[in-house]
């Protein structure tokens, strides 16, 4: 979308205005890789860390849970992976529970499919650290002895 068509369209009103102007925004950085997040986007990544090093650490128990109400939820909906990628990672996360934990039993790929599909489409945000403490305390015992939560 160009400058001129923007300028159009917000004639048209402040929806119509908003939307030409996140358009053309959006088709100034055409590889979102190469792009800076918007500070409120970045601020929510900061403030799910520890997700990042649980994926890098794996669990000895709990995966399954981690995968529906957190991991597949952060990659999706906070860290704006396509759902293949997401899969991949969480595939990781699999790996490295297995590896660091022993913990191997089977996560189908169909499972991870869904979940990854059900969270895209409902756009949910992940559980913070607070809402698990409060909704799981068992799996937040797991998760603060991995990553070394403080509290």
């Amino acid at each position: 979308m160009s400058w001129s068509e923007v300028i159009i369209e917000c004639r048209g009103g402040v929806e119509k205005c908003a939307k030409a102007l996140e358009k053309f925004f959006e088709s100034m950085c055409s590889d979102k890789s190469l792009c800076e997040e918007p500070p409120s986007r970045a601020a929510s990544r900061r403030s799910y860390i520890w997700v990042e090093k649980l994926i890098e650490a794996g669990v000895p128990d709990g995966r399954a849970r981690l995968i529906l109400y957190v991991i597949g939820r952060y990659l999706v909906n906070v860290k704006g992976l396509e759902p293949e990628e997401a899969e991949r990672v969480i595939g990781t996360f699999i790996e490295n529970s297995c590896r660091n934990h022993g913990n191997c039993s089977k996560i189908y790929g169909s499972w991870i499919r869904r979940v990854v599909d059900s969270v895209s489409r409902g756009g949910w945000k992940p559980w913070s650290i607070e809402a698990l403490k409060k909704r799981d305390p068992q799996l937040y015992d797991i998760v603060s002895r991995i990553v070394k939560l403080e509290g």
